[in-house]
């Protein structure tokens, strides 16, 4: 049981749980404009936490960890305005 304490488990359980979710919304909504955005909101968010938690981006120093950040969120933003437009 104490695999599941480790923080490197519970994150990958969440990416377990949040491709389940983006493929059920892609089932369940396809072709809607919103569940695009879902899945590619859902999808940064995947990123983030495998940036974070399993390549270390947490531990560098500000100047990277934020230009990294920003980098996602512009990536995210391109992404959504490129489905809305």
């Amino acid at each position: 049981m104490h695999w599941i304490m480790n923080k490197k488990s519970l994150v990958a359980m969440g990416l377990l749980l949040a491709t389940v979710a983006s493929w059920l919304t892609f089932e369940e909504f396809h072709g809607y404009a919103l569940a695009s955005v879902v899945i590619v909101v859902i999808s940064t968010i995947k990123v983030h936490a495998i940036m974070t938690s399993f390549m270390e981006v947490g531990a560098m120093p500000g100047p990277w960890k934020y230009m990294l950040k920003v980098w996602l969120a512009v990536v995210c933003m391109a992404m959504i305005i490129a489905e809305l437009v």
